[in-house]
C-alpha cells in the first residue's frame, strides 16, 4: 500500500458543527480483478476482457475508488502494452447492483505471457487534525496469465460459473465501520463531500473477487456495449449498420453514453483498432 495524499486544510470562518456523525451499515468492500485469473492460459480472441467487482456497494459510495491499469506483454513482460492504459473513476458513480462490475477490452494479437497491473486508490476520513480531511490510499493488483492458440476459450460466464472458487491475491477488503463525516471545503480545496470511516485505512482483510458470477444477461450487456463502440470507431467492422457509421468525434461520446445507459456494467474501450 501506498499513502497517495493528504491535503492541508485550514478553517474557514465559523462553523457551528462540522464533521458531523452519520450511522449506517459496518461491514467489508471487496474490491479486485474477476478476469482474467492469475496462471491461466486463454486462447486468442478478437477482444479480451479485463473485469473488476466491487462487493458490498452499499459501503462502497463513499469511498471514491479509481482504478488505473494496463497489460505488459513479452518473455520478460517487456514486449510493449496490449492497448492503452485503463482509468476507471468511481468517484461519482450510482452503484445500481451489487456486486458492480467494471471493464474494458484489449486487442491482444500475439501468444505469450502477460501481466495485469492494476492500482487501485481510494479516500477515507482522516481525523488526525481539527476537522475531518479526505486520506488518500492505493494499492496494486497483478495478475499474470498466458495467451496461446491452444488455451481455454474466453467465456467470462463459464469462468466464473463454478461454487467456492478463491483468489485473495486478485483482491483485498476494506474494513468500513458505521461512521461518515462531512468534509467541508476550505481556501485551500474546494473539495467536499462525504467520507468513510476506516477501521484500518489500509486493507485490512482479504478479498475474493472469483466468487462473483458473471451471468448471460451480464456478458451479452457487456458484448453488445463492446460492438456498439466499435461499430462508432474509425474502422468499424464490416457488419455495422450504416447509421453508425461514425466520425472520430462521436467515438468518445459513444462510450461515455454507454457508460451510464448500462448502469449497473461500467464501461471503457481502452484501444480501437
Amino acid at each position: 500500500m501506498h499513502l497517495i495524499s493528504r491535503a492541508v486544510w485550514s478553517l474557514v470562518g465559523s462553523l457551528a458543527c462540522f464533521g458531523a456523525t452519520v450511522a449506517n451499515a459496518a461491514g467489508v468492500v471487496d474490491m479486485g480483478v474477476v478476469f482474467p485469473r492469475i496462471n491461466e492460459t486463454y486462447a486468442l480472441t478478437d477482444w479480451f476482457p479485463v473485469v473488476f467487482a466491487v462487493q458490498n456497494t452499499e459501503l462502497a459510495k463513499n469511498l471514491r475508488f479509481s482504478i488505473s491499469s494496463f497489460v505488459r506483454s513479452g518473455p520478460d513482460l517487456n514486449g510493449g502494452l496490449a492497448g492503452a492504459d485503463a482509468i476507471h473513476k468511481l468517484q461519482n458513480v450510482n452503484y445500481t447492483s451489487d456486486p458492480y462490475l467494471v471493464y474494458h477490452y484489449l486487442k491482444i494479437v500475439d501468444e505469450g505471457p502477460y501481466e495485469l497491473f492494476a492500482s487501485v486508490i481510494w479516500a477515507s476520513c482522516d481525523e488526525s487534525g481539527e476537522q475531518p480531511l479526505f486520506l488518500g490510499n492505493s494499492t496494486n493488483l497483478v495478475v499474470r496469465f498466458n495467451v496461446k492458440k491452444d488455451g481455454q476459450k474466453v467465456d467470462l460466464v463459464a469462468a466464473t460459473a463454478a461454487e467456492g472458487q478463491s483468489c485473495p491475491k486478485q483482491g483485498f477488503g476494506l474494513n468500513v465501520t458505521d461512521q461518515t463525516r462531512e468534509v467541508s471545503p476550505t481556501l485551500d480545496s474546494r473539495v467536499n463531500g462525504t467520507c468513510a470511516v476506516l477501521a484500518s485505512p489500509s486493507p485490512t482483510t482479504t478479498g475474493n473477487p472469483c466468487r462473483v458470477r458473471i451471468d448471460a444477461d451480464a456478458d451479452a450487456s457487456m458484448s453488445a456495449a463492446l460492438r456498439t463502440a466499435l461499430c462508432k470507431g474509425l474502422n468499424p467492422p464490416s457488419d455495422c449498420p450504416k447509421e453508425n457509421a461514425a466520425s472520430h468525434q462521436l467515438v468518445v461520446a459513444g462510450v461515455a453514453s454507454l457508460a451510464t445507459a448500462f448502469g449497473a456494467i461500467g464501461f471503457l474501450l481502452s484501444s480501437f483498432m
